[in-house]
């Protein structure tokens, strides 16, 4: 367990009682301290781990298996065993999808900039383009997606690239999701809303042909 000095978790207190505005134990203080401190931890772990990696690229420009489980394909998000993962100038990958990279089915570099693509995750979070529905319009044509396949042929993952869906796809940008903050119960709460609950979604995304596919419904208030 980290420790933490009595200087530091009074620090913290009064650092956590001027955000919140309110009385802060100092049980609550140094279980806030530990916790921030064990994440700083953590992410310094992880940068050092990056830089040894990159390092390793200087001697393997293509790349590397790395040791270790517990990490995730940057590109389809799949967890990875220590014998199915790749990395290189791109990051981690499973090798399904280091494979469709290597054979220019789908750029690198959408495993570091998540902006020029949407996932199948993010049609059905954004527009409520559910799986099978996806499938139907990637089959019809009105959906133009980059397919991961696997190794006997299969279809591993769906990549829409946003460049590939110009006329239909917004930039990501402008389907983001927001924080709303509502009363209850005469306390201040806040949930995260979908962005047509912000705009008028015609007038948003005007001349984007994806709105001649979708529809829109009233959600009950909280």
């Amino acid at each position: 367990m980290v420790q933490l000095s009595d200087e530091s978790i009074q620090k913290f207190k009064d650092l956590m009682e001027e955000k919140s505005g309110k009385e802060v134990t100092w049980a609550e203080a140094a279980e806030g301290g530990r916790n921030l401190v064990g994440l700083f931890d953590v992410l310094y772990k992880c940068e050092m781990e990056h830089r040894r990696w990159d390092k390793r690229l200087v001697t393997e420009p293509k790349g590397f298996a790395l040791e270790g489980t517990g990490r995730n394909c940057a590109v389809c998000g799949d967890s990875t065993r220590e014998d199915t993962n790749w990395y290189d100038k791109w990051g981690i990958k499973c090798l399904t999808c280091q494979r469709a990279i290597d054979k220019k089915i789908i750029p690198g570099s959408i495993a570091r900039n998540q902006d020029n693509r949407y996932s199948p995750y993010d049609l059905e979070n954004r527009f409520g383009i559910k799986k099978p529905t996806l499938r139907k319009m990637i089959k019809e044509g009105i959906i133009k997606a980059r397919i991961v396949p696997t190794e006997s042929g299969h279809i591993h993952y769906y990549i829409i690239l946003v460049k590939d869906n110009k006329e239909l796809l917004p930039p990501k940008k402008m389907t983001e999701s927001q924080v709303y903050p509502f009363e209850k119960d005469g306390k201040t709460w806040h949930r995260v809303e979908p962005w047509y609950r912000f705009v008028d979604p015609f007038a948003h995304l005007k001349g984007y042909k994806i709105m001649d596919y979708l529809k829109f419904v009233e959600k009950e208030s909280a």
